[in-house]
């Protein structure tokens, strides 16, 4: 009997818990997301950089169930690798200088599994440092595809951490990409 009722009592409270987290599911709400980014540069610029670091805004808006249209802006500032010496026109004995961007893009984020989403971003990043990198163009097209996963805190709060790549055209007129994978988390609060 007593153990008959203690195996009553841990499902009941196995239930409940359970019915707690599925009504605390992604509100359909909007909400500002503020966060910290961490990247590695990929492809040509890998041996100019090293790492990235910088932080975004993002707003997300519903516009159905488990869909959220999506405006972010953010700012990344990219390290320099050992012996990376001149720069990408070649001027010798001119160091190459960190390179800062800013990312403005729109795009559409989907929840699959509950606080598990997809996420793909098309807009133009903006080169804030223009004439230390001499560089030709104030702005790249870009298209950053990711995924992530809302965890809950209290008062319809979240923690959101993902990870994505980001495509970014040249800045100049030839075929380099200052492409790289990034990780974010921020923390997310309705509106």
């Amino acid at each position: 009997m007593k153990t008959t009722l203690n195996t009553l009592i841990c499902l009941s409270i196995f239930v409940s818990l359970s019915l707690s987290a599925a009504a605390q599911a992604v509100p359909d709400t909007a909400r500002i997301a503020v966060g910290l980014d961490a990247g590695y540069p990929a492809g040509s610029i890998s041996s100019r950089y090293t790492a990235s670091l910088g932080g975004s805004i993002r707003f997300d808006y519903p516009i159905a169930k488990k869909s959220y249209l999506t405006l972010s802006v953010g700012y990344n500032n990219f390290f320099l690798a050992n012996g990376a010496t001149t720069t990408q026109q070649a001027i010798l004995n001119v160091p190459v200088p960190t390179l800062q961007t800013m990312p403005i893009k729109v795009g559409y984020k989907y929840f699959l599994i509950k606080t598990f989403y997809v996420q793909a971003e098309l807009g133009s990043t903006l080169i804030l440092n223009k004439a230390a990198e001499y560089a030709t163009k104030s702005s790249a097209f870009t298209y950053s595809p990711q995924i992530g996963m809302l965890f809950n805190l209290k008062n319809h709060n979240f923690i959101d951490a993902g990870l994505r790549y980001e495509g970014v055209s040249s800045f100049y007129n030839d075929n380099d990409k200052y492409n790289f994978w990034a990780v974010h988390i921020s923390y997310a609060f309705k509106l």
